[in-house]
């Protein structure tokens, strides 16, 4: 075996072309899971197998004649990068539909993903643990988004009109990965209009959505809902951007309905691109465009 690489929960070991991670401690195995995976032939997994190593539970991965993505990724063809990007989404929602396995299991560093060069389909580590690799499905697309829009935006031909149109598609929050795919194709996202409102319906919920970000999905919950990048002063908490104020803005509900207000924010708050006057509230409606900073969110009530 070659260097290893330390992980609170596991260590990882090099052992060739192949890889392993030895559990630190035995108890975070998932037997159930385990042989749900070994139960799931010519999928999108890697071949795996649990052995022992020093006393300890060791999943052994082997990557046969696979490349890596992170290889692959600079050098292919933007056809084939797309080929490979549209396989690797398809394989996320196989393990999302699976119904015993969880995404939150899947090691999705590059350096992980393998693709058969015969056909281009794509091969995924699974790691059968508690606690997760990442703490919710959220986190873990948010990562696989942002791995491809990096991976995009270091090829050279990353303004190719199909590149740039993938790169939009995954940093808009409000399409899912399974509508990326279908638009990567070609195909057209069509939505099931909202059925109608009762009379007697019981008061909506607003959601802001991003578009052009890691997805985030901020719900309105209480009448005055604050919003800013401090997490122990707010209601909303939006972290990824540094240009966002740490009280940057207020959502208020209000007689049936929503304001906004800005509260002196550094870099501002707009709606439908119009920059709003600081601590003055501004009425909102069911798909209206909110700016934060440089952070456009889709207004969603429901």
């Amino acid at each position: 075996m070659d260097a290893s690489t330390d992980n609170q929960i596991f260590t990882e070991m090099k052992c060739g072309t192949n890889f392993a991670y030895i559990l630190n401690d035995n108890s975070r195995f998932l037997t159930t899971e385990y042989k749900v995976l070994q139960s799931q032939t010519g999928g999108c997994f890697l071949r795996s197998m649990k052995m022992t190593y020093n006393g300890k539970t060791e999943l052994y991965y082997m990557t046969d004649s696979y490349k890596a993505f992170s290889a692959l990724a600079p050098v292919l063809s933007a056809d084939r990068f797309l080929a490979v990007a549209g396989n690797l989404l398809d394989a996320v929602g196989e393990v999302k539909n699976n119904g015993f396995l969880t995404c939150s299991n899947l090691d999705i560093s590059f350096e992980k993903i393998y693709i058969d060069t015969a056909t281009y389909k794509v091969r995924l580590a699974y790691l059968p643990v508690e606690p997760p690799l990442f703490p919710d499905e959220t986190g873990f697309e948010n990562e696989l988004r942002a791995g491809l829009i990096k991976a995009i935006d270091c090829r050279a031909d990353k303004y190719t009109p199909e590149l740039k149109r993938l790169s939009e598609d995954l940093s808009d929050g409000t399409l899912t990965l399974e509508e990326t795919a279908v638009r990567l194709r070609g195909g057209t996202i069509r939505r099931e209009p909202a059925p109608p409102v009762p009379e007697k319906a019981k008061e909506q919920t607003m959601y802001l959505v991003t578009m052009n970000a890691p997805r985030t999905e901020l719900k309105v919950t209480k009448d005055e809902f604050i919003i800013g990048k401090k997490v122990s002063a707010v209601d909303g908490a939006v972290t990824f951007n540094r240009m966002i104020s740490r009280l940057h803005c207020k959502v208020s509900r209000k007689n049936g309905g929503y304001e906004i207000t800005d509260l002196k924010s550094a870099n501002g708050t707009y709606i439908n691109q119009e920059r709003l006057t600081p601590e003055r509230a501004y009425p909102l409606k069911n798909g209206d465009v909110v700016r934060l900073a440089n952070t456009d969110f889709q207004v969603i009530i429901r």
